[in-house]
C-alpha cells in the first residue's frame, strides 16, 4: 500500500531548502484557499502578501523591504488577545510557520523577530501540521451523525495525497540536468 504521507517525507527530502520553503508556502496558500470562508478578509490579504514577500525573500536570498513591511503588518492585522492569551486569527499561524521555512534566520538577523528559534521548521513539518489543520477543519463540518474521526484521517490523507501530488508536478529531477540539459519524455 502507498502512504502519502511517507511518500511525501521521502519526496521532500530530495527537495533542495529553497524549494522546500517554496513547497511550505504552496501548501499553506492552499490551506487559506480551502478556508478562504473562514479567514477575515483582511486577514487573507496580509498573509497572501506575506507568502508573495517571503517567496521574493528565499529567492533573492535576503530579507527585502517587503518582507519586514508584510511581517509588520501580518501581526498589525492578525494579532487578537482574550484577557491574557495573544493569538493569531485563524489563517495567520500557518503562515507564519511556513514563512518560517525559507526566512526565520532572515527575520532573525534583521531584528524582526525578537527570539533566535533553535529549531528550523522544515517543508515537512509543515505539510503535517496542514494535513492536521484540514483534518480538524473537515471534522468540525462532519454532521451530528457522521464519524468526525474517519472524516479527519480521510481529509489528512486526502491532503497528504494532494501534497505529493504537487511536489511531484512542480519539483524537476533532484540530481540536476543531463548533460547540461533538461530531461524530458520523447
Amino acid at each position: 500500500m502507498i502512504v502519502p504521507p511517507r511518500l511525501l517525507d521521502e519526496l521532500l527530502d530530495q527537495v533542495d531548502r529553497r524549494r522546500a520553503a517554496h513547497l511550505a508556502l504552496d501548501f499553506t496558500q492552499h490551506l487559506l484557499e480551502v478556508q478562504r470562508d473562514e479567514v477575515e478578509v483582511p486577514v487573507r490579504a496580509v498573509c497572501l502578501e506575506y507568502i508573495a514577500a517571503a517567496r521574493e525573500a528565499i529567492d533573492r536570498g535576503e530579507a527585502t523591504p517587503r518582507l519586514l513591511r508584510a511581517h509588520e503588518r501580518l501581526y498589525e492585522v492578525a494579532a487578537r488577545s482574550e484577557g491574557t492569551r495573544h493569538f493569531l486569527a485563524r489563517g495567520a499561524e500557518p503562515t507564519v510557520q511556513a514563512v518560517r521555512v525559507g526566512c526565520q534566520r532572515m527575520l532573525e538577523g534583521t531584528g524582526a523577530v525578537n527570539m533566535r528559534m533553535s529549531y528550523q521548521l522544515t517543508c515537512q513539518d509543515i505539510a503535517r501540521d496542514i494535513q492536521s489543520e484540514m483534518g480538524r477543519w473537515c471534522a468540525e463540518r462532519i454532521g451530528e451523525d457522521g464519524d468526525r474521526g474517519r472524516a479527519a484521517r480521510a481529509a489528512r490523507w486526502e491532503e497528504a495525497r494532494r501534497q505529493v501530488q504537487h511536489v511531484i508536478a512542480t519539483e524537476p529531477f533532484p540530481y540536476g540536468s543531463l548533460d547540461g540539459r533538461r530531461f524530458s519524455m520523447p
